[in-house]
């Protein structure tokens, strides 16, 4: 009895402990909140929508300009919640209230094995957005990238034009690179090495790729092709969302005001400009108007359905839900994203993040007393392999293999949403009986993704989600793409580094796919058809490029065109996929709109407060 009650004792404690801390750190260098507005006024300068990863650098950096007013309207909550900045634990938010819980639409070609043939998407509906849910990963993706974007009608959006937003945004804190002229420490956005948190596998890991021929990089440097360690928005074992990196010193201007809970209805228009924003709260029906721009920075899926809803889109589909035409454009005609696929295995020893390890007692007061311990590990990501599988002489990276030390499907939230029956079938198996708790990922990631697709709004209210079908797996190279990843798994999985951990990849054939040899073309076609998930790195539905391109939502400068006092600012303006992940370039490209948008209205660069999260 005695014995129990000590437990608990050690229990609430360690909780008491980790939320104390975690309260104090957030609020510290931010007790002032004017920011935070009783009520709206009736217009502003500048009508943000989304206080996501693009809406929160906007918000910060137009507010530096002291003779404009700013309002910020974000569809969720204050990123006030301790978890958030714990990095295992906010990764848990995922399906909770600080999610959008969006899906796509039943696959054809992908997702056979997933519920309802559909894939779950994390997008953050809070402060900071996806930056506050995510797994934290800091990857800008290649020049040439970057480059393509530029000769396809974008331009001022290449290598040499993005680089200096990257310096801007950077604090960049790994030792072996700092020094680097493709790096900056001057930036809000501490950038940290998250492999350090698993020391032994990391190791292992890079020798295994070191075996096979690749080299230690720096993967946002100029050779992006070789094995990374696990660059991170981690400052002292803590998240980093956009929220704590710019918004956080920015509550005491008195030119700033953010308001959540805020969903954003349509942007009003009349004649041909954008006049300000609909929006509910609490229920009720509000209005606020923008005397200079609204600028769209709701998200891959919210910014091409509140365009929709708001008389922006292709004429046909919109006179079909009889909304009025503003402007006839491709709205959400070229949507596409990462697609993954996860392949799990087992090793002989307890070196992995579990949930049993990571909530105990000890793993709470190992955080709280000194941000060690699993909690601090960014989605237990050891590092990436950023691969050229296909040879072709590029020398750009066509595939990444992350290393994860767990198995997602064992945390519910992270759990890739597979029927139950191959949920179980997929659990490794550890002295020959179903392993519960420890286990290893390899994400598989093919980046030149050739399938694209659609987004269509179902109805008029602004509550009814869109239909998302980026048609994964539809194109033949992207399946070619997959094999060719998987097929780099398994040599590394017979290299002596892996071999000493005894690690294991699955031996049993998939059940659904044992029709065919295991291991043959066909049956890891079957494998990918039935297994694979999405990338959540939406883009597209917004399209950036030459005003003269029919197939362009915005031009170069991220106005939509045909209408006046209106920019889109996320992702979904991006023309292609440009990095493994699109935490990094997004924020880049707040930073840079901001500038174009200063520029556009000879705003003054006065900077009210400059302080850096610490």
């Amino acid at each position: 009895m005695k014995s129990e009650v000590g437990r608990s004792l050690a229990w609430w404690l360690g909780l008491g402990l980790l939320s104390a801390t975690l309260a104090f750190l957030y609020f510290n260098g931010s007790k002032s909140r004017s920011a935070l507005p009783d009520k709206i006024n009736a217009t502003y300068d500048f009508v943000i929508v989304g206080g996501g990863t693009t809406g929160s650098v906007l918000a910060s950096r137009l507010s530096e300009s002291p003779d404009v007013t700013v309002l910020l309207l974000e569809a969720g909550g204050l990123d006030s919640d301790p978890d958030l900045r714990v990095p295992l634990l906010s990764a848990l938010e995922r399906k909770s209230e600080h999610d959008w819980k969006f899906m796509s639409t039943p696959q054809q070609h992908a997702f056979r094995s997933l519920s309802g043939k559909r894939g779950r998407y994390n997008m953050g509906r809070v402060l900071g957005g996806s930056s506050s849910i995510n797994n934290m990963v800091y990857l800008r993706g290649g020049s040439t990238n970057y480059n393509e974007w530029e000769r396809n009608g974008a331009s001022g959006w290449g290598f040499r034009d993005v680089i200096p937003y990257f310096h801007k945004l950077e604090d960049f804190r790994i030792e072996k690179f700092q020094t680097s002229a493709y790096h900056s420490t001057k930036g809000p956005v501490v950038i940290s090495d998250g492999s350090q948190h698993h020391p032994l596998l990391h190791d292992i890991y890079q020798k295994a790729s070191e075996t096979l021929g690749s080299k230690v990089t720096d993967c946002n440097g100029k050779d992006a092709i070789g094995f990374c360690s696990n660059p991170s928005l981690l400052d002292r074992s803590r998240r980093v969302s956009t929220s704590s990196a710019y918004l956080t010193h920015a509550m005491d201007r008195k030119n700033l005001h953010i308001a959540t809970y805020c969903h954003v209805t349509k942007i009003l228009i009349s004649n041909g400009k954008a006049l300000g924003v609909e929006y509910l709260q609490n229920g009720r029906r509000e209005v606020v108007g923008a005397t200079k721009e609204v600028v769209l920075s709701a998200g891959a899926i919210g910014s091409p359905h509140i365009l929709l809803l708001s008389g922006v889109g292709p004429k046909a589909h919109l006179e079909e839900h009889k909304i009025s035409v503003h402007s006839d454009l491709p709205v959400g005609n070229f949507i596409q994203d990462h697609v993954m696929f996860p392949i799990r295995g087992s090793i002989n020893e307890s070196l992995t993040v579990t949930y049993p390890r990571s909530t105990s007692v000890l793993a709470k007061l190992k955080y709280s007393l000194f941000g060690g311990g699993p909690l601090s590990s960014n989605g237990a990501i050891v590092g990436h392999s950023l691969v050229e599988t296909k040879q072709n002489k590029t020398k750009q990276a066509d595939s990444m293999l992350s290393f994860l030390a767990t198995i997602p499907e064992l945390w519910s939230a992270m759990d890739y949403g597979y029927d139950t029956h191959v949920k179980k079938e997929l659990i490794p198996v550890r002295h020959g009986k179903p392993n519960s708790t420890e286990g290893i990922t390899f994400l598989i990631k093919p980046l030149g993704i050739k399938s694209n697709g659609t987004m269509r709004i179902r109805s008029t209210n602004p509550f009814d989600p869109p239909d998302v079908d980026p048609r994964y797996l539809e194109h033949p190279e992207d399946v070619i793409g997959l094999i060719q990843g998987i097929r780099s798994y398994y040599k590394l999985m017979k290299t002596k580094a892996f071999a000493r951990i005894q690690a294991r990849p699955p031996y049993s054939p998939f059940t659904k796919c044992s029709k065919h040899k295991l291991n043959s073309d066909n049956y890891l076609e079957c494998l990918v058809r039935h297994l694979a998930v999405p990338g959540s790195n939406l883009i597209g539905g917004c399209k950036m490029g030459s005003p003269k391109d029919n197939t362009t939502v915005v031009d170069h400068k991220l106005r939509v065109k045909g209408i006046e006092r209106l920019r889109v600012v996320d992702s979904s303006v991006m023309p292609t996929l440009v990095s493994p992940d699109l935490l990094a370039p997004s924020i880049m490209m707040a930073e840079k709109a901001a500038d174009m948008i200063r520029s556009s209205h000879l705003l003054k660069k006065k900077v009210l407060n400059t302080r850096k999260t610490r």
